[in-house]
């Protein structure tokens, strides 16, 4: 399974590299923009920080080293070594690269789909898509579009979200959840925060701290993320323990 995913992981990066020649449209993990640590403290963050935003830059070599530190203090923290694949990898050191992989795979699976770019799908299975008082009939709407969020076609899921809107079919809970999963998929962290945040203001639900959780994380806001996965999990979200487990071991 590992080699799989090993050389699924590396036929994407290859056959993106050939196709644009551009490193910001290929890496594994990216966000937006560069994140400023003056919001995110100091030690180990700092560091990780630092060293995503000499990926973005094409410093592979300060990435690598700042990387180095992360996984040192860091060892079980599978993310870690997602990010260093990249860089080494960038750096043409393909067995370093597959060997961090290996070891993020290793650690955690899940992981690796969550700060991954360009996966949808992967992303969408990790993320609670139902309100714990969604309507049965529920599930139909869900399929549709999720099969567009797995195929990439986000422009095509928010239309569809929009109509649903319009009829006023779904209350708007329902709806802000939709929309924050949408942007989540999109690695616009920030605006899926904001519609969880509403419908959280409406009522503390389960899903909706787990997803915050997650885009709290990936967004560096490591404190109020990991605290959202252990309140979701203490309510009986049993997917975040194990996220919690799996991102917040450092």
């Amino acid at each position: 399974m590992i080699m799989k995913n090993l050389l699924f992981f590396f036929t994407i990066l290859s056959l993106a590299t050939a196709a644009t020649g551009q490193v910001a449209a290929i890496d594994l993990y990216r966000t937006n923009s560069p994140i400023d640590q003056r919001y995110y403290g100091e030690g180990s963050i700092k560091t990780l920080i630092t060293a995503d935003n000499n990926l973005r830059q094409g410093q592979w070599e300060s990435a690598i080293l700042a990387y180095d530190v992360v996984v040192a203090q860091w060892p079980n923290w599978a993310p870690a070594y997602v990010k260093r694949a990249v860089a080494k990898m960038r750096m043409g050191r393909r067995t370093e690269a597959e060997q961090d992989l290996a070891k993020a795979y290793q650690i955690s699976s899940n992981s690796v789909q969550l700060f991954s770019e360009r996966n949808p799908g992967g992303k969408l299975s990790l993320l609670a898509t139902e309100l714990e008082d969604s309507p049965a009939d529920w599930q139909e709407i869900l399929h549709q579009l999720h099969q567009f969020k797995r195929q990439g076609n986000l422009t095509q899921a928010t239309t569809e979200i929009a109509d649903l809107y319009a009829t006023n079919w779904l209350n708007e809970e329902e709806l802000a959840l939709l929309q924050g999963n949408v942007n989540f998929l999109r690695d616009d962290y920030l605006t899926a925060i904001a519609y969880y945040d509403w419908v959280l203001s409406r009522g503390t639900q389960a899903p909706l701290l787990h997803n915050r959780g997650l885009a709290q994380i990936l967004s560096y806001n490591f404190a109020d993320g990991c605290a959202d996965l252990l309140q979701a999990g203490a309510m009986g979200h049993l997917p975040s323990l194990e996220q919690h487990a799996d991102l917040c071991s450092f």
